[in-house]
Parts: structure tokens; sequence; C-alpha cells
């Protein structure tokens, strides 16, 4: 028979809670289960509302103050290196694909907490005119964003799945189902990571329960789908994303900067040039 290792709770609002059904499902690693809740419409209708106000306290930090919170998450992880490696072999990987993964997710991790201050600027640009004005766009984050995260069994395809939005000021309800107990584990490194509560929420189950909800909440403003699902589901989210004028970004691939241009808005301001 075997043993149930650990019961997880999704995190949401900066806590770890039940899923309001109470319904729960097992992954099993090499001897060990794993029991994961399963989230129903009530739990992404409160994550939302929870993302919403995180969506302000996150937004409303200086740049300087959402940098050090995402490097210290990634110091976070560098602490407990050794049991992110004995999880990633549980899945399956071998100890050196183990130890690569979690490294590139610290250096992941570092990467975005440096573009923080400066995407902006990379981003922005004046543009041409025919008159004495300025015209300069800027970009502004696009708000709550649901993420469906990789299967990959990997921490930096995790960490991937969130950090793009996070990074320009974005708030995310990051979702995950093969790779649920990766997630769970990495939500108490969250949680001791200074996040304003509801900045960053973590949910697991199965996607098509709460698919036709996330394309259909006017709150959420982006699915990002960085899992390979049926075009069903994907019909289904655009459907019902047209109702609610809903951004989605179908699995996103591209690095660096261009892993954030979805998450932003482009809004242009003109400017007399005066004498």
């Amino acid at each position: 028979m075997t043993e149930v290792k650990k019961t997880y709770k999704h995190y949401v609002d900066g806590k770890f809670i039940r899923s309001e059904s109470g319904k729960v499902y097992a992954i099993d690693l090499k001897k060990e289960k794993y029991e994961i809740p399963l989230t129903s419409k009530k739990d992404l209708r409160d994550a939302v509302t929870s993302s919403k106000a995180g969506f302000a306290k996150w937004n409303s930090l200086t740049m300087y103050n959402k940098s050090q919170i995402l490097y210290r998450l990634s110091e976070m992880i560098e602490g407990n290196k050794e049991s992110y490696i004995a999880l990633l072999q549980q899945h399956g990987l071998t100890k050196n694909d183990s130890k690569n993964d979690v490294e590139d997710a610290v250096n992941t991790i570092i990467w975005y907490a440096g573009i923080v201050d400066k995407w902006e600027q990379l981003t922005g640009n004046l543009n041409p005119v025919a008159g004495e004005y300025f015209n300069i766009s800027h970009q502004e984050p696009i708000g709550v964003t649901f993420s469906l995260s990789s299967d990959d069994i990997s921490l930096n395809s995790l960490v991937k799945s969130f950090l793009p939005p996070m990074s320009v000021g974005c708030s995310v309800i990051s979702f995950s189902n093969q790779n649920a107990v990766l997630a769970l584990k990495l939500s108490e490194d969250i949680n001791n990571s200074d996040f304003p509560s509801g900045s960053l929420n973590i949910l697991t189950g199965n996607f098509e329960n709460i698919v036709e909800d996330v394309g259909a909440h006017v709150e959420i403003r982006l699915a990002a789908i960085y899992s390979n699902i049926s075009n069903d589901l994907l019909e289904t989210l655009d459907v019902k994303g047209s109702d609610s004028v809903k951004r989605i970004v179908n699995l996103p691939s591209d690095e660096g900067l261009g892993s954030i241009i979805p998450f932003v808005e482009t809004k242009t301001v003109w400017h007399p040039k005066g004498q």
C-alpha cells in the first residue's frame, strides 16, 4: 500500500487553503503518494478576487522592491536546492538533470529580477510625428493573468510560466496539473519570499473543469497557455474569452524580453515640444 507522504493545499491570498469542494487527487511518485487539491469553479473565483487585490499591491511596489522579492525567491530555492533535486528525481529525472534544472530555475529568476526596472525603457519608444510634439509609447501591465503551466516536470519551466507577467507588474493565478507537486512545494518558498498576498496564487487540478470560467471571467485580462492542451479546450477558451474581450496567448515560446510583451498594454502620450 502506497503511503500518503503529504496532502498539499492551494496557495491563495498568501494562505494555504483547502479546495472549496474538499476534493483531492493523487499523484504517485516512486512508492510515495501526494494528495493534491482539485480546483473547483468557486476556488477559481476566490483566486481571481485575491489576484485583483494582489495586482494593486504588487504593481504599487517600487521596481527595486519587486526585484528584491524575486531575488529573494531565488535565494529560497537555492537554500532548499537538495529537496527540489530529490523531488525531481522522484518524478523520474536523473540527479544530474535535476541539479541542472534547479540551477537553471535560479538563474531564470535572477534574470527576471534584473529586468524588472529595465523592461519599460527597452520596450517603449519615441514615435516620429509631423509637428512640434513628442509622441511617446509606454507600456503598462495588463492586470490579472491566468497562467496554465507546462506539464513538463521542470522547476525552470514552472517559474517561466509566472515570472514574465510578474516582472512587468501583473498578478498571476498559476495553474498546474502534472507538475502540481512541484508547484505546491514551490508555493512554500513563495510564501517566505515577501510576495504581497494575492500577487501570486497557486492552484492545481484539471483545467478542463474550469476552462469555461477562465475564459468567461471578466477580471482575468489574459490567459497564457504554456501546456499542450486539446484543440477543443483551446476553442472553448477562445469562445468564452471573446465574450470577456480576453487576450489569449497559446504556448508562448519567446525567451528573454520577448516573453514579457504579451503581458503589457501600450499607451501613447502626446506632449508639446515647447520653445
